[in-house]
C-alpha cells in the first residue's frame, strides 16, 4: 500500500493505493485540513493512516471488526507513548475489550453508543470497580477519536455514553505509633530502607525506587527526587529520568538521624559488594537487595502486604505510607500548601481533596474561635 497527498478544492486529501483481488484501487480520504499552512499536519495524517494498515492484515476495502481495530490502534500509537503506558493499555484491551467485542462481532463502522454502554454495564455487573471501567473507557474513547480523525467513522460514539460514578477515595493511613511499630517489624528486612524513606518523606513507590546515591548531597544535607522506577508489564520495570510531574521534582532536607542511617547503609552496601564481588549487581540505587539487585515495584508492594499481615498490623497498601506521612504532617498543623510541596502534588486541589477528611483538628480550632466571638448562652425554657 502507498499513499500520497493531493489538494482538491483547497483541502488536503490522502490518496491511498492498494491491491484488492489483484487489481489496483484508490481511496480518497478527506483530511479536513485547509491546504494553506497545513502541509505538516496533512503529512502526519497520511503517516497515521498508513501506519494503521501497515501490518497488511487489514485492507482498505475490508470491514474492520471493532475488536481488531483496537489492537491496530494500539500498534499505531505504540511509538508515541511511554513503554509502561503501552503495557497498561495492552493489558486492559486484551483482557477486557477484545474478548467482549470479538464475541459480538461488531464492525468498527457499526459501533454505536448503546454497544459501548452495554459493555460498561456488563463490566460493572461482573464486579469491576468504576475506576477500572473508566480506564477501559479512556482507551475506547481515544481509539475511536483516532478513527474519527482518520475518517473511518463519522463521530465518536464513546462521547455519548453515561459513565459510572467513581467512588470518593479516602486514603488509609497509620498513626505515628503504628508507623514506629511498622518500622520495628521491618528492621531486618531488605526493603527497610524503602519503608523508612517512604514513611518519612511520603514518597511515591516510583520515587523511592528511583532514588540514587548521586541524588543525595551529604554536604548540603539534601536529597532530590528526579528519577522514577515504574512497572512495565507483569515482570519488567523501567527507570525514567523524570518525575510524575514538574512539582514532583523536588529537593528535601536530610536531617541528622536519616543522614547517619543513609551513610551507614551506603557503607553496608559497599561491604556487600566487596564480599560478593562479581556476584554483586552494579547500580546507583539507594534501595536495593543485598546482592545489589534493584527492587521490582510489584515485589515491594506484595512483600509489604505479607509482612504487615504476619505482624497483624492494620492492612494498608505500600502507597498508604505516603498518606500516613501526610496525616502526621496535618496533625502537626502544617498547612496544606506546605504538605503539597513536601509530597510533590501537582496542585493544591489534589492535596485538599485527598486529605480534607483529616482536617478535623483545624475545624475544632475554628469552632473554638467562633465561640469566642458569638455569645451562645443557655436555651430558654418554654412552658
Amino acid at each position: 500500500m502507498t499513499g500520497s497527498l493531493q489538494i482538491k478544492r483547497n483541502i488536503y486529501y490522502v490518496v491511498l493505493s492498494y491491491k484488492e483481488n489483484d487489481k489496483w484501487c484508490q481511496k480518497w480520504v478527506n483530511t479536513n485540513l485547509i491546504a494553506k499552512n497545513n502541509k505538516r499536519k496533512a503529512e502526519e495524517f497520511l503517516n497515521d493512516l498508513l501506519s494503521l494498515y501497515r501490518n497488511g492484515n487489514v485492507k482498505i476495502g475490508k470491514d474492520v471488526l471493532f475488536a481488531e481495530y483496537m489492537i491496530l490502534w494500539l500498534d499505531t500509537i505504540s511509538s508515541a507513548i511511554e513503554a509502561n503506558t503501552y503495557e497498561t493499555y495492552k493489558a486492559t484491551i486484551n483482557r477486557y475489550i477484545v474478548p467482549y467485542f470479538t464475541r459480538l462481532g461488531i464492525k468498527l463502522h457499526n459501533i454505536e453508543p448503546r454497544h459501548i454502554q452495554e459493555f460498561y454495564s456488563f463490566q460493572t455487573k461482573s464486579g469491576l470497580s468504576a475506576s477500572s471501567v473508566l480506564r477501559q473507557h479512556a482507551n475506547i474513547r481515544k481509539a475511536l477519536e483516532h478513527a474519527v480523525k482518520m475518517n473511518m467513522i463519522p463521530y465518536n460514539p464513546a462521547d455519548r455514553v453515561r459513565l459510572p460514578k467513581k467512588t470518593e477515595f479516602k486514603a488509609n493511613f497509620y498513626s505515628s505509633e503504628q508507623v514506629n511499630k511498622l518500622l520495628s517489624v521491618f528492621k531486618e528486612e531488605e526493603m527497610y530502607s524503602a519503608v523508612l524513606l517512604t514513611a518519612f518523606y511520603g514518597f511515591r513507590r516510583s520515587e523511592v525506587l528511583g532514588l540514587k546515591w548521586s541524588h543525595i548531597n551529604f554536604d548540603a544535607d539534601t536529597l532530590t527526587i528526579q528519577d522514577t522506577v515504574v512497572r512495565c508489564g507483569n515482570t519488567k520495570s523501567i527507570d525514567k529520568p523524570r518525575t510524575k510531574n514538574k512539582p514532583s521534582h523536588r529537593t528535601l532536607p536530610l536531617i541528622t538521624p536519616l543522614k547517619e542511617y543513609l551513610l551507614s547503609l551506603k557503607q553496608s552496601q559497599a561491604n556487600d559488594e566487596a564480599f560478593l564481588g562479581a556476584g554483586y549487581t552494579q547500580n546507583d540505587y539507594v534501595c536495593k537487595r543485598k546482592n545489589g539487585e534493584a527492587f521490582k515495584p510489584n515485589y515491594l508492594s506484595c512483600r509489604f502486604g505479607k509482612i504487615i499481615r504476619r505482624a497483624k498490623l492494620p492492612l494498608i497498601r505500600f502507597h498508604d505510607l505516603r498518606h500516613s506521612a501526610a496525616s502526621m504532617l496535618l496533625a502537626l498543623e502544617f498547612s496544606l500548601k506546605e504538605i503539597q510541596e513536601w509530597l510533590g502534588h501537582g496542585n493544591l486541589a489534589t492535596t485538599a481533596n485527598t486529605y480534607a477528611h483529616l482536617q478535623f483538628k483545624a475545624k475544632l480550632n475554628m469552632a473554638a474561635s467562633l465561640a469566642e466571638q458569638i455569645s451562645i448562652g443557655n436555651p430558654q425554657m418554654v412552658f
